[in-house]
């Protein structure tokens, strides 16, 4: 999920502000080693929740800020916070999924959070809204550290 997650930022990326075709983005995406469907389900995800992304954003104002508390700034690296930021502010997550991915990654522990495990929760949420693989693999995770009796 985090290479689809990948994906999707680079196409809202490349689609922004872009006078690019839709061949030339296609082509770009092939030379950075997407293939044709991983395009096509990333485009499709767009369309399907670009509505309500855009609302999102107009409602909450595109130059709000989170700012973090103390713990937050002591678990999250910059380079992840600003991959949240990124995700905000391209209208891919909407606030409400921000801070799920927040509520979901802080805990993790004491030591800074890698960009790699805020991928794959923030992929988790985007992707699958209910949480349900994200809570099982935690879960699973979980029961695999604690000792037999």
């Amino acid at each position: 999920m985090s290479r689809m997650m990948d994906l999707v930022v680079l196409v809202t990326e490349l689609t922004r502000d872009s006078d690019k075709s839709y061949k030339e983005i296609n082509k770009e995406l092939a030379l950075r080693g997407y293939s044709a469907d991983e395009i096509e389900q990333a485009r499709f995800w767009m369309a399907a929740n670009a509505a309500g992304s855009v609302a999102t954003t107009a409602l909450t104002g595109r130059n709000a800020v989170r700012v973090l508390n103390k713990w937050e700034q002591m678990s999250l690296s910059s380079e992840s916070y600003g991959y949240l930021l990124r995700l905000l502010n391209l209208g891919i997550v909407d606030i409400e999924q921000f801070e799920k991915i927040m509520m979901r990654i802080i805990p993790l522990g004491p030591e800074k959070i890698h960009l790699s495990e805020v991928k794959a929760v923030a992929s988790a949420v985007v992707f699958d809204p209910s949480g349900r693989d994200l809570e099982s693999e935690l879960f699973d995770d979980f029961d695999d550290e604690i000792p037999s009796s």
